[in-house]
């Protein structure tokens, strides 16, 4: 009897302990994900986002076994990609996001549509950066995630904002442009409206994106 109740103390401890450090994992995730969409997509302060990364970073450190701090930092270092001054630094960003994605793939044992998606946004942001030179290689790999995106989840609404950018910003004569990439932006916020995260510390980010450049469109 006196080992039942042992065992039972124990177990009941460790179930308090548990749920303890879940609840602090919950808090200090939705803080940082406040703190990440209060943000300027549109001006992104590189600082703000240093600072968020080093919060998704913490995290992560606490809670090994957790994908999203992972995917959160991974994403605010694909944003730093738009900020760096060179080349060198702009790929050095995107580089610790790439590697914090495969990080996550491996916790989880598989990819899955957001992280192919944050994928294939890095890809359009080293393109971006080089495009005479990087074209061919991350241009594929931009349409390659997204594809592989869409096959296992076509309703994520964050595959067409994508798409959408890509048209906007290709020249006419290649396919692209305003007319093209309008009716693409109004699918992914018509998928925005649809969609339902997980909970409320999973991705669900772009859609005040895809309406500014739904805007532009317009103009």
């Amino acid at each position: 009897m006196k080992n039942l109740l042992t065992t039972l103390l124990v177990f009941m401890f460790a179930t308090c302990t548990a749920l303890a450090q879940d609840d602090q994992y919950i808090r200090d995730m939705t803080s940082s994900v406040e703190a990440l969409n209060g943000l300027d997509k549109a001006k992104p302060d590189a600082e703000a986002l240093k600072e968020t990364v080093n919060r998704f970073e913490k995290i992560l450190k606490a809670e090994p076994e957790k994908w999203l701090p992972r995917y959160y930092a991974a994403y605010c270092y694909i944003m730093l990609g738009f900020s760096g001054n060179t080349l060198l630094v702009k790929d050095g960003f995107l580089d610790k996001g790439d590697a914090l994605l495969k990080q996550a793939e491996i916790i989880l044992g598989k990819t899955t549509d957001e992280l192919l998606v944050l994928k294939s946004f890095a890809a359009q942001i080293r393109l971006a950066a080089d495009p005479q030179n990087r074209w061919e290689v991350e241009g594929e790999k931009f349409a390659t995630y997204l594809s592989q995106a869409k096959n296992l989840n076509a309703d994520n609404p964050r595959i067409y904002y994508l798409e959408g950018i890509s048209l906007f910003y290709t020249p006419e004569e290649y396919g692209g442009g305003k007319k093209v990439a309008k009716p693409v932006l109004e699918k992914s916020i018509a998928k925005f409206s649809a969609f339902k995260p997980e909970s409320t510390i999973h991705p669900n980010w772009g859609k005040v994106e895809a309406e500014w450049m739904l805007s532009q469109c317009n103009q």
